[in-house]
C-alpha cells in the first residue's frame, strides 16, 4: 500500500471537516423545525365540538359493570376510552369513524366504530368482557347520536 502524502491527508481532513459541518447543519435544522401537526387532528373547533358531543360519556360515567376511567384526546384518528370493571384490570377501547369498507368493529353506532385499542394476537378470540364493554360504550355513544351526529373531523385517520 502506498504511503499517504501530505496532499492526500489534507484532502481527507478537509473532506471530513466538510462532512462534519454538513451533518451538524442538517441536525440543527431538524431540531429547530417544529414537528408537523398530524393529519388526523381536527381543528380546535372540531375537537371542542367532539368533547361537547361526548358530554356525559366522560370519566366517572357508569356503563353497567364498567366505569369510564379516562378519555384520551383524539390521536391518529381514534379516541381511546379506558374502562374499568368492578374487579379487574382496565380495558382500553378505541372509538373511530365508522368505515363501511373498514375492519369489523367490536361494536358500532350509526357513525362510530369501537375497537380494542391494543392489538390482539392473530387467531385468538376477543375476550368476552371486551365485547361487553364495547357494546356498553357503543350504547352510550348511540344515545348521544340520538341528540345529533358526532363531529367526525378529529376522528379522521
Amino acid at each position: 500500500m502506498p504511503a499517504l502524502g501530505r496532499d492526500s491527508l489534507l484532502g481527507m481532513l478537509l473532506a471530513y471537516g466538510a462532512l462534519t459541518v454538513g451533518v451538524c447543519l442538517v441536525s440543527r435544522a431538524a431540531t429547530c423545525t417544529p414537528p408537523a401537526k398530524p393529519a388526523s387532528a381536527g381543528t380546535a373547533a372540531e375537537e371542542t365540538a367532539l368533547w361537547a358531543f361526548l358530554g356525559p360519556v366522560s370519566p366517572g360515567m357508569s356503563l353497567g359493570p364498567w366505569s369510564i376511567v379516562q378519555v384520551h384526546p383524539p390521536r391518529a384518528g381514534a379516541l381511546v376510552v379506558a374502562l374499568r370493571p368492578a374487579g379487574g384490570p382496565d380495558l382500553e377501547l378505541a372509538v373511530t369513524r365508522l368505515a363501511p369498507d373498514g375492519p369489523r368493529p367490536l361494536a358500532r353506532t350509526a357513525h362510530l366504530a369501537v375497537f380494542l385499542a391494543a392489538p390482539v394476537p392473530a387467531n385468538s378470540p376477543t375476550p368476552p368482557e371486551a365485547l361487553e364493554a364495547a357494546a356498553a360504550l357503543a350504547a352510550a355513544l348511540a344515545a348521544r347520536e340520538a341528540v345529533g351526529p358526532p363531529p367526525l373531523g378529529p376522528l379522521t385517520p
